[in-house]
Parts: C-alpha cells; sequence; structure tokens
C-alpha cells in the first residue's frame, strides 16, 4: 500500500473522529463500576482494532454515548478506514480521574507515526470504553 493511500485515508478516519468528537461533546458521558483493565489496554486495543477493520471489538469498546452516535455496529463499520497491515499502536500512561481518564496515542505505520490523538475513557459498568476518540493529527 503505497503512503500517500496510507495518508489519504487516515485524512479520512481524521475527518471522521472530529465529527464524532463534536457529537460526543454534545451527548456526554457515563460511568460507573470497577476493573482490573487499564485505560491503556483498552484504547491500545480500540485503536488496533480500528487499524484492522475489526468493526466487533472497537464497537466493543466504545461508550453507549458513542455507540449512540453510530446507532449500530454496522454503521460504525461503515466510517472505519481501510485495514493497514503495517499499522501499530503506542499509547502513553493514562490520567485517571475517577471514572475517567485520557490517553495519548500514536498510530504508526511501518514504524512511522502517520496519526496523533488524545483518547478520552469512562468507566462503564466496570470495564474501560472510549468516550471521545479525540481530535488527532495526521503527521
Amino acid at each position: 500500500m503505497s503512503n500517500g493511500v496510507t495518508i489519504r485515508k487516515f485524512a479520512i478516519l481524521a475527518c471522521i473522529l472530529s465529527i464524532l468528537a463534536s457529537a460526543i461533546a454534545l451527548v456526554g458521558c457515563g460511568g460507573g463500576g470497577s476493573s482490573s483493565q487499564t485505560p491503556e489496554k483498552a484504547a491500545k486495543t480500540f485503536w488496533e482494532a480500528v487499524a484492522k477493520q475489526d468493526a466487533d471489538t472497537s464497537w466493543a469498546l466504545m461508550a453507549k454515548n458513542v455507540q449512540s452516535y453510530f446507532k449500530n455496529t454496522a454503521g460504525w463499520a461503515r466510517t472505519l478506514p481501510a485495514p493497514d497491515p503495517k499499522a501499530s499502536v503506542e499509547v502513553g500512561k493514562a490520567t485517571i480521574t475517577g471514572d475517567t481518564a485520557k490517553v495519548s496515542v500514536n498510530m504508526l505505520s511501518g514504524g512511522n507515526v502517520i496519526y496523533k490523538t488524545n483518547v478520552s475513557l469512562v468507566k462503564e459498568d466496570g470495564i474501560w470504553k472510549v468516550s471521545d476518540m479525540g481530535q488527532g493529527t495526521i503527521q
């Protein structure tokens, strides 16, 4: 896959995520419970699933407010970029405040950072879920 195609698909993803971030701000966040799962692991698993176009896994890691925006897994799947077999994800240390957290995420392709964002998470039923994918930047 050419670098231009990779950049283009992540540019589309960035636009979609910007729209999603605006919608999430209007909907609000939920919370509750406890779990041994970490926000870092949830964010990493979510973005790895996005890179693989795994709608089911990424859907399961979305907070209810995000899911309501897309209505169902099929609606979410239509927004995912083409899978990138060279993709990998790096996450920073989470900043946790009660049942909310923020984690920095770098999406890499072939070892190069191609997309950066800050992800917000919330605990729902004791599980960390992505509540805002952030306003990412394409590198």
